[in-house]
This record gives structure tokens, C-alpha cells and sequence, in this order.
């Protein structure tokens, strides 16, 4: 999905945004609608990447709702826990 498509989407209903960051390199975007979920893509369909968080905000600034998803072993950070059980693999950084 292309930031074009975001913005059509935006303006006829709710879009979900996660931001993804592995802690290492980069972050990319999942978007979720009442269609499912898709990939923030450029115009080649490969999944943009962003060097900051800020830049990841700013590119879905028009989504209802955006979550930083961390992902991190779930051994050192969560003592034996399931990442989705873990409060450290989601935070909220936009409310509805």
C-alpha cells in the first residue's frame, strides 16, 4: 500500500498503523483495515523503510491509531513470556 492509497483509505474510514522496529536497523509500517492488513510500500512494492521513528510518524500521520511494535528476544526481555503478553512489545503513541 502506497502513501496515495493511505490517504484515499483515511478519508473513508479507519486505518490502524504499527510501526515495526527490530531495535537494529530500520522501521517499516503495517496498516490495518477493515480489508486486513498490508504493508507501507514505495512505488515498486517493496516496504519503505525509515531511518527514524519520526519519519515512520510522519508517514502515517493520518492514521487513526499508531503502535510501535518492538520486536527484541522475548528471553531477555520478558523472562519466558510470549511477546504479545509482554508490555514491552507494544507501545501506543497515538490515541483514537
Amino acid at each position: 500500500m502506497t502513501n496515495a492509497q493511505v490517504k484515499r483509505l483515511a478519508r473513508k474510514g479507519t486505518i490502524d498503523a504499527v510501526i515495526v522496529s527490530d531495535g537494529c536497523r530500520d522501521y517499516v509500517v503495517e496498516l490495518h483495515t477493515a480489508n486486513g492488513g498490508h504493508m507501507l510500500t514505495d512505488r515498486n512494492h517493496r516496504p519503505r523503510r525509515f531511518a527514524s521513528l519520526d519519519l515512520a510518524k510522519r508517514a502515517v500521520k493520518r492514521a487513526t491509531s499508531v503502535r510501535l511494535a518492538v520486536r527484541i528476544a522475548a528471553d531477555e526481555a520478558c523472562a519466558g513470556q510470549t511477546m504479545q503478553a509482554s508490555p514491552f512489545a507494544h507501545l501506543t503513541l497515538t490515541r483514537n
